[in-house]
């Protein structure tokens, strides 16, 4: 996995992104060094630091050696450079496209060079988050920074502040979940009990062939410890929404089934009110599964599903 590297692109008064983005590079200082690649552990190149910069203090010789240890040992191809133009309060982002080069020639203050391909879009420092901007702003010269790559990939690929992308992306994604409800609950009956049994069996239950009452809406369902030391027995309820209005309704639902049973799946479209759920968990052990949340679990174990179910659903999953 390339990882993401913040770098200081000034030295003083001079601003170098601009001759950066120009040349494809990226460059690094302490040019009294010589090549680093002739100190292949941390504590010779230390040794060397030592011996040009004597007159500075021990933590400044100790910085020096691990700037110049992570640009020319850590970096590799494919990693990601972040460096910030303060002039036009935009962060550059760019790709390392070669191996480290020492190349004093062309360089001869910042001999610590990289190919870079510098994309063609920045990122305004007041679209970002300020989680992103306190994890890139640093006084060092040199920092990998963890976690940016999603925020950062929003960014590039829109226009406008990360909050109103990340709104966007949940609205876009409850729209998938009601477009697949509608899918899952137009279905008939037998692909619809096909549909939930199937997600039930992924989420590890055991899942009774057979209804057992005369309306062909409950059936069994076992949950156990890989050990089988603990066995529960569910009872898996599918139910109109009409059922659902009055805590009485359901109550007198589940006491038709005349059995020990106290652990109840109830299946609804829409979510069944809280205030009635809190009346039927004074008796029973219920979760409710509504339509959303039959999605959400059909998502999660997508992986698992039969080849027949998801012909049925005619879905296709994709990594974006």
């Amino acid at each position: 996995m390339a990882n993401w590297w913040m770098i200081n692109n000034v030295n003083g008064s001079e601003n170098l992104i601009n001759k950066w983005v120009e040349d494809s590079v990226v460059t690094f200082g302490f040019p009294e060094i010589g090549d680093p690649t002739q100190y292949d552990t941390k504590d010779k190149l230390l040794v060397r630091c030592d011996e040009v910069y004597s007159d500075e203090t021990p933590m400044m010789r100790i910085q020096c050696e691990g700037y110049i240890w992570k640009f020319s040992k850590e970096i590799s191809k494919g990693d990601k450079i972040l460096s910030y133009n303060s002039q036009s309060r935009k962060y550059y982002i760019g790709i390392v496209e070669s191996d480290y080069e020492y190349n004093p020639s062309k360089y001869p203050k910042y001999p610590n060079t990289f190919k870079v391909k510098w994309l063609g879009k920045h990122i305004s420092e007041d679209d970002m988050s300020s989680d992103l901007k306190k994890s890139l702003k640093s006084s060092g010269s040199i920092n990998m920074v963890f976690g940016c790559e999603a925020e950062i990939g929003r960014l590039l690929v829109s226009s406008g502040n990360v909050n109103e992308i990340i709104k966007k992306e949940k609205k876009l994604y409850n729209d998938v979940l009601e477009c697949i409800k509608a899918i899952i609950y137009k279905m008939d009956k037998s692909k619809f009990d096909m549909v939930l049994k199937e997600i039930l069996n992924a989420m590890n239950y055991k899942v009774s062939s057979n209804f057992d009452n005369d309306d062909k809406n409950s059936y069994l369902i076992v949950s156990e410890d890989k050990l089988k030391f603990t066995k529960n027995i569910i009872r898996v309820c599918i139910l109109k929404d009409q059922d659902v209005t009055s805590s009485k309704g359901i109550l007198d639902i589940i006491s038709n089934y005349k059995d020990q049973i106290n652990n109840y799946l109830i299946i609804t479209d829409s979510p069944i009110d809280k205030g009635i759920m809190g009346e039927i968990t004074k008796n029973y052990f219920v979760i409710n599964m509504h339509g959303i949340d039959m999605v959400e679990a059909l998502f999660s174990n997508y992986d698992r599903l039969s080849d027949e179910v998801r012909n049925i659903l005619s879905l296709k999953k994709m990594y974006i």
